[in-house]
């Protein structure tokens, strides 16, 4: 059977008008498919997490430890500035670098930069605790905190020469259960006073707790003041270590904590993170 070269035409154009719509379709799926791909490996590559896996908010008791606090990990480089450094076990979230990493984490507060601690350093477990020492912050590595000025001060005075003690002494009450010439008063705001010590007899040593703002009428109880703690604030925070991480670098803080750079696989200590001057 021969078919005409007409009919043969006739029946490619019948073919091409019934595929042609599935082609045209089928081609614009794989177009779509193509832009969905693309703008996904875009997202990837320019997006990047704000912690990475290791660093991200971790849960210690009732605490959302996110940055700039961090919880150490021997098998992991730091997440954070040292002073930052927080010891999670059964009883809390604890400072590391504070004196006998005793200073418990009751709250943090991001949006005015402060946070609640106690510390477990006072002796405070035989109800008449007489601190002999004075707080110092930078001496026990926690140099980027502050005392908040929102605390009162409760003072100590011990080891008192008898022959100089007057009847009265304005402010103080004796400690009789700490078997010396002791006494111990509330203050103002903590620092706020610089004549503070105009009072106080010549010969006594004085030290100083701040402890949360206090009711005139719970003044008599200054050990439970002591159990409440106080407010700490921090001002600044050595570099950016999740972002350091992300770009694969190790966070390196210098000058105690106070420096930063990152320790990057070339050699090379970047200011913010690898491959960035």
């Amino acid at each position: 059977m021969v078919t005409s070269l007409p009919s043969i035409i006739s029946y490619t154009q019948d073919m091409a008008s019934l595929l042609l719509p599935s082609l045209l379709l089928l081609l614009h799926a794989v177009a779509a498919l193509c832009l969905l791909q693309q703008s996904t490996m875009a997202t990837s590559e320019t997006s990047e997490p704000e912690h990475p896996p290791l660093c991200s908010p971790k849960p210690c008791g009732n605490l959302n430890i996110t940055y700039p606090f961090w919880l150490e990990d021997p098998e992991h480089p730091p997440c954070g500035s040292p002073p930052f450094q927080l010891k999670c076990n059964t009883s809390g979230a604890f400072l590391t670098h504070s004196m006998y990493q005793a200073y418990r984490v009751i709250a943090i507060f991001p949006q005015n930069k402060s946070l609640h601690v106690v510390d477990e350093n006072l002796p405070l477990a035989a109800g008449c605790p007489a601190p002999c020492f004075n707080l110092s912050l930078a001496t026990i590595g926690l140099g980027a905190f502050a005392v908040s000025k929102a605390n009162s001060e409760l003072r100590f005075l011990s080891k008192c020469d008898d022959e100089t003690l007057p009847e009265v002494l304005p402010g103080f009450r004796r400690l009789n259960c700490t078997g010396d010439d002791s006494f111990v008063g509330f203050g103002r705001r903590f620092g706020s006073s610089g004549v503070r010590y105009r009072a106080i007899p010549p010969g006594c040593l004085v030290s100083v707790v701040p402890v949360l703002p206090v009711l005139v009428a719970d003044r008599h109880d200054y050990v439970a003041s002591m159990r409440r703690g106080f407010l700490l604030e921090w001002t600044a925070v050595s570099g950016d270590c999740s972002r350091c991480t992300a770009s694969g670098g190790e966070c390196m803080y210098p000058d105690n904590g106070v420096g930063f750079s990152c320790n990057c696989p070339d050699g090379i200590h970047y200011p913010t993170s690898c491959g960035e001057l």
